[in-house]
């Protein structure tokens, strides 16, 4: 089995096992309530309409800078994201109440509180990044999330210190499958690609954008991955447990 000295992970789905959901009626009704208690009244249907409209124009507007900076009109739509902290602030400005940082990163928290079911690690991931580590391993992480989310639930899980480096694509501006995403952290860390390999359970995200980007991937299937891949690229191997990457 081949070692490498760079190994990239996803985060939910591969590392964290996680359930949320932005959908239920509870979420929007107690996030109403903190809205109003702030100063910016909404029904509970109004915030979740106004916040369904205000990642759409953030997601927009986003794209359009993202691919005016980069040069291209290669990224597509999947690969752009955005602040989630701009939304919190536009919905709590458009009531006419002006929030600090240190409040939106607040309401973000207990936004994602509210929607979430269950968070835990996998059986074995700490106990994997703290042997990578051990015997000389950088260990990074790749992830699609939100930094106002996940750095929070890092910390509490853990595992927040035991990473060489971290990207969230929210600090980006892109994320998986984008190359420009893969390449913001080979760049910042002067990776070989050669002697790299990226750990994913999203085989559109982490296993095809590792295969695009040049670097050899191991795939692990959970209940977040979606449709299981037939067949995996030759750069690929796949996993039947988070402990078998090392």
């Amino acid at each position: 089995m081949k070692e490498y000295q760079n190994y990239i992970f996803d985060l939910y789905g591969t590392l964290v096992d996680i359930y949320t959901n932005e959908g239920k009626a509870s979420l929007w009704k107690n996030m109403s309530c903190i809205f109003s208690m702030l100063g910016a009244p909404y029904a509970p249907s109004e915030l979740h309409r106004q916040y369904q409209r205000l990642v759409a124009e953030e997601l927009a507007e986003a794209g359009r800078e993202m691919r005016k900076r980069l040069d291209t009109q290669e990224l597509e739509d999947e690969e752009i994201e955005i602040l989630l902290e701009n939304v919190f602030a536009k919905l709590l400005s458009e009531k006419g109440v002006l929030a600090t940082p240190e409040q939106i990163g607040e309401l973000g928290i207990v936004f994602r509180s509210l929607s979430m079911g269950y968070i835990r690690l996998f059986e074995g991931a700490k106990e994997l990044l703290m042997r990578l580590k051990k015997a000389g391993k950088r260990v990074y992480l790749l992830s699609n999330a939100q930094r106002m989310f996940t750095e929070p639930e890092m910390r509490m899980l853990g595992i927040y210190d035991l990473f060489d480096g971290i990207f969230y694509s929210s600090d980006a501006g892109v994320k998986k499958p984008s190359l420009f995403f893969f390449d913001a952290l080979f760049q910042k860390y002067d990776l070989k690609k050669e002697a790299s390999v990226m750990v994913g359970n999203e085989y559109r995200a982490d296993i095809q954008g590792a295969e695009s980007y040049g670097i050899d991937s191991m795939y692990i299937f959970t209940a977040q991955s979606g449709e299981e891949p037939e067949q995996l690229p030759s750069g690929c191997r796949r996993l039947q447990k988070i402990g078998e990457v090392f």
